[in-house]
Parts: C-alpha cells; sequence; structure tokens
C-alpha cells in the first residue's frame, strides 16, 4: 500500500462523511453505496461479513459498536440504527474510522486499484467530489 495513495484515501473518507454531514445527511448514504458497488464483485453476504468484520476491529475505541456484530445481510441495517443512536460528532467519527479500517481490509481482498475505483464510483454518485476539502 502506498503513503501518498492511503492518505489520499483517507482524505477523501474524511471529506465524505464531513460533506454528508453538513447537507444533514448521514453517512450510511457512503456505506449504501458501496455495498452496491461490492455487490457484484463480493456479494451481500460478503459485504455483510466484511462489515462486521470491521465494526469488531473498531470496538476498543467505540464499544457500542459491538452491539452490531450480527452476522448476515442485516449489518448495514444494524450498523444505520447505531449511528443513528449518537450524536452526530460521534456517529462521523465511528463512519470515517470504520470506512478506513473497511478500505484497508478491502485492499488486502480486491487490490488497491479496484477498492480505489470502488470508492470514487460509489461517492461520485452523492456528488462528494464536488465538494471542496474543508480547510486545514
Amino acid at each position: 500500500m502506498t503513503a501518498p495513495l492511503t492518505l489520499q484515501r483517507h482524505a477523501l473518507i474524511e471529506r465524505a462523511v464531513l460533506v454528508l454531514a453538513q447537507r444533514g445527511e448521514s453517512s450510511v448514504t457512503l456505506w449504501t453505496s458501496i455495498a452496491t458497488a461490492l455487490g457484484t464483485i463480493i456479494g451481500d453476504q460478503g459485504f455483510a461479513s466484511l462489515l462486521v468484520r470491521c465494526m469488531h476491529e473498531l470496538v476498543p475505541r467505540h464499544p457500542w459498536l459491538a452491539e452490531a456484530q450480527h452476522p448476515g445481510t442485516g449489518a448495514l441495517t444494524h450498523l444505520a440504527t447505531l449511528l443513528a443512536s449518537r450524536d452526530i460528532e460521534e456517529s462521523e467519527h465511528a463512519s470515517a474510522a470504520l470506512l478506513h479500517i473497511f478500505a484497508d481490509t478491502l485492499i488486502l481482498l480486491v487490490g488497491e486499484l479496484v477498492t480505489n475505483r470502488i470508492l470514487l464510483s460509489a461517492w461520485k454518485t452523492l456528488a462528494v467530489e464536488d465538494v471542496p476539502e474543508p480547510s486545514k
């Protein structure tokens, strides 16, 4: 995994979550787009299993995510419920951290180029790429 691409991907994830929050939308929109894009590659069950695995990795930092660790295609619904139950700042932070873990894990499975294309393709439908990056 090359550092510049990793940093760009992580910046894109942070920006996407922030942009949706500014619009009053949940980051679950991002997850839904990714699930749709990945459905043709690893299937719904594969996406759900990967999501649950990544959530498990995040439990030490966000213990409330442990409640959503159910196998099956309902993992995204469980995540949406849990994110909605938290305040917006905590929800954004956890979702971004989960997206980082998810993307890094997906890279191990399908490669960095494919992962980046999936993320960009999924998020273009949300017009996230058209929003300027937040000032540092």
